[in-house]
C-alpha cells in the first residue's frame, strides 16, 4: 500500500478478456464483422448489401459524432464515468485492437461508485465497436499496441461539459458523472495486456 495526496491506495489488476457479444452483454452491445446482426430488409441492393439491425443509440439533446486518436498511456485507471441519459458508442477504425475498460451499471442499487469486482478491460478486435448501456462505468478507450482512431457517438451535453472543464477533476454535471477512482475506492485498477 502506498500513500499519495493523502489517500491510501491499493493497486488492483483488472482482468483483460477478448471481447465477444456474449461476455460484453452486461456492459453494452458489441458490433462489427464478428458481431453482425441481420436487420431491415431494404430492397434496393438485394444480394450485395446485408443491412444490419438498428442500434438503440439514446441521448439527450443533440447527437455528436466525433473521432479521436488514442495513443499508448499508463495502465492505471484514474477516472471512470457514467451517463444515465446516453448509450455512448465507441468504434475502433483501422487494423489495430483497442481496450475498453467497463464496469457494470449499478445505479439501480443507488451506488455512486463502480463495483471494482465487475470492472473488466475488454480487448476489442480491429474494426469493432461497443454501444454501452446507460449507467455503464467506463474509461476512454485505450490503445494496446499502436495508436488507434476511434469514432465516438455522444450527446452535445456530455461533450460540452467535458470540454468546459478547466482541469482534470470529478464531475457531476448534467449527464456526466465522473469520479476519481482512487479517491472514491482507495484502489487504482490497472490494465495488463
Amino acid at each position: 500500500m502506498t500513500e499519495s495526496e493523502g489517500t491510501p491506495c491499493n493497486y488492483r489488476d483488472i482482468p483483460t478478456v477478448e471481447a465477444t457479444p456474449e461476455n460484453i452483454a452486461d456492459y453494452g452491445v458489441m458490433f462489427g464483422e464478428r458481431a453482425h446482426k441481420a436487420g431491415l430488409p431494404i430492397p434496393f441492393y438485394k444480394g450485395s448489401v446485408e443491412e444490419g439491425a438498428n442500434l438503440d443509440f439514446q441521448y439527450r439533446g443533440r447527437a455528436v459524432v466525433r473521432m479521436a486518436r488514442i495513443h499508448h498511456r499508463a495502465p492505471e485507471i484514474i477516472w471512470l464515468e457514467r451517463h444515465m441519459h446516453m448509450t455512448q458508442l465507441f468504434v475502433g477504425l483501422g487494423a489495430a485492437p483497442y481496450a475498453m475498460v467497463l464496469g457494470k451499471p449499478n445505479h439501480d442499487s443507488g451506488a455512486d461508485k463502480p463495483d471494482l469486482d465487475n470492472v473488466v478491460a475488454f480487448r476489442m478486435p480491429p474494426g469493432h465497436g461497443v454501444m454501452i448501456h446507460a449507467g455503464t462505468w467506463h474509461d476512454f478507450p485505450m490503445a494496446i499496441d499502436e495508436s488507434v482512431m476511434v469514432l465516438t457517438m455522444n450527446s452535445s451535453e456530455v461533450v460540452e461539459t467535458l470540454a468546459a472543464t478547466p482541469e482534470p477533476m470529478e464531475l457531476d454535471d448534467g449527464d456526466v458523472y465522473k469520479i476519481d477512482v482512487r479517491a472514491r475506492t482507495g484502489t487504482v485498477p490497472k490494465v495488463s495486456f
